[in-house]
């Protein structure tokens, strides 16, 4: 009988542990387009694009704004031409995620689950030939949680180093944003002077690139309850096959 449960005890571990911790990373590697995004790489107000179990909604936050609004783009880290007149990261050659214009993404899986953001990498996108400050910028995550909650979290981000570039850098998400599921996480950027004022939604200056976003999702408590009747129904089974007559 020890055998049977120490067999059934391994199962649970590695399927719970599994169901736990259900990471995925968001690299804009190969993003679907969605129905509403039928121009990637390039993005407009409304769209929708899908990145593995992930959907990102792109959209600008003015009160006028429509369909055709210009809010960002996929940008081709080995070919910054694809940056046109914007002042790119220049130290990550892979495919990053670029907001413009002040745009905002929202950022939530396709099954409807809980979900917390570790971590991710993101840099400031300056306009071409401006001034920028050390701290060039702010990118503010805001996530939503099933009943309503939300909790902010904002990470600075710095301007061009010694030789005019500017470039990726990697964040960590912490305390209770860190331990918090949310369904929904909205991404939104600020754009700082010189003065260390910092304003968003107000200047189409408010850009920002991400990339490398860590996520992991937790399953609903159905699932792992009924998960655990599955074993509980299977120890009995076991315990009345071992108790019955030869």
């Amino acid at each position: 009988m020890k055998h049977v449960f120490r067999r059934v005890a391994a199962v649970a571990a590695i399927v719970l542990s599994t169901a736990a911790a259900q990471a995925e990373i968001i690299d804009f590697e190969q993003p679907a387009g969605g129905p509403n995004a039928q121009s990637v790489p390039f993005l407009y107000h409304g769209d929708v694009f899908l990145q593995g179990s992930y959907y990102c909604n792109v959209f600008s936050n003015d009160a006028n704004a429509e369909r055709g609004d210009f809010v960002g783009t996929m940008i081709d880290g080995n070919d910054l031409s694809t940056c046109f007149s914007v002042l790119c990261p220049t130290n990550n050659p892979s495919t990053f995620y670029g907001s413009l214009n002040d745009g905002a993404v929202a950022i939530g899986r396709m099954d409807g689950q809980s979900f917390a953001v570790n971590g991710f990498d993101a840099s400031f996108l300056g306009a071409s030939g401006s001034s920028l400050p050390p701290v060039s910028g702010l990118l503010r995550l805001q996530g939503f949680t099933s009943t309503g909650a939300t909790l902010t979290e904002t990470f600075q981000l710095a301007g061009p180093n010694a030789g005019g570039e500017l470039g990726f850098g990697s964040y960590q998400t912490s305390g209770s944003f860190a331990s918090t599921l949310f369904e929904t996480v909205y991404a939104f950027g600020f754009a700082c002077n010189a003065g260390g004022t910092c304003n968003a939604f107000s200047t189409d200056r408010a850009q920002f690139a991400m990339d490398n976003i860590s996520v992991s999702a937790v399953p609903e408590p159905e699932t792992t309850a009924l998960f655990g009747l599955g074993l509980v129904a299977m120890v009995a089974a076991v315990r009345r096959r071992r108790q019955q007559p030869v």
